[in-house]
């Protein structure tokens, strides 16, 4: 039995922080691809690290609760042990509460740009050159989900056309995202030659599945906007 509590404590201390926070942050923020079991488990056990500088702070209060069940356990006329000690503040605090809190605020920060720009502003004076917000792995998110405009893209295809449109909408599939182009795009030839203009053929837009395309390039309207490629 002993032995079965101290795997207990180890885990909650090295692996339940990190998986509630993680778990609370997809809650809000829903993952692109779902993440295996191995990979959920490091990512935990890693957030979880973050946590044991406070769990070691709080360590007197626990032991002594950790004492206090044992000797009850040996004893009946052992002390109890109250809910407002110390450590049991302590132990829900670090383990459920400051957890969800976490993910709460990571949802938070993703949803306000919070992490570009504090990269933006932190690791220049680090001497490390600041990545690009315009392409990154949330780049799809920053097109459509947080956009209030609608950007023109060139998309490459691996059977040669080329077509330039406003990007309005993309599909999730099995293979990744299918990108639909609006109903003004034009379609050229390798040579850039006009082969149609979807406005000639009833406006409906193109579907352009993801396994078909090579490239994006992405030109946002704003000013001083940039060409960015992905």
């Amino acid at each position: 039995m002993p032995a079965t509590v101290e795997a207990l404590l180890i885990a909650v201390v090295f692996v339940m922080p990190g998986f509630i926070l993680v778990r609370t942050r997809e809650w809000f923020v829903p993952p692109v691809a779902k993440s295996d079991a191995m990979s959920l488990t490091l990512t935990s056990i890693t957030v979880s690290l973050a946590f044991v500088p406070l769990w070691l702070a709080a360590a007197p209060d626990l032991l002594d609760v950790r004492h206090r069940l044992t000797t009850a356990a040996a004893a009946a006329s052992a002390p109890s042990v109250p809910l407002g000690h110390r450590g049991v503040v302590a132990f829900f605090a670090l383990s459920l509460l400051l957890p969800v809190s976490g993910g709460l605020l990571a949802a938070i920060a993703y949803w306000q740009d919070w992490y570009p720009k504090l990269g933006g502003r932190v690791l220049p004076r680090l001497g490390i050159p600041a990545p690009s917000r315009g392409v990154g792995e949330d780049i799809w998110d920053r097109l459509w989900l947080n956009s209030r405009r609608q950007v023109w893209l060139t998309v490459y295809t691996k059977d040669g056309p080329i077509y330039v449109g406003r990007g309005v909408e993309f599909g999730y599939t099995s293979q990744g995202r299918d990108v639909r182009l609006g109903d003004d795009t034009r379609v050229y030839d390798e040579n850039w030659n006009l082969i149609q203009n979807t406005r000639d053929h009833g406006g409906l837009g193109v579907w352009i599945r993801v396994a078909q395309i090579v490239s994006i390039e992405i030109y946002d309207p704003a000013p001083n906007a940039t060409a960015a490629g992905c």
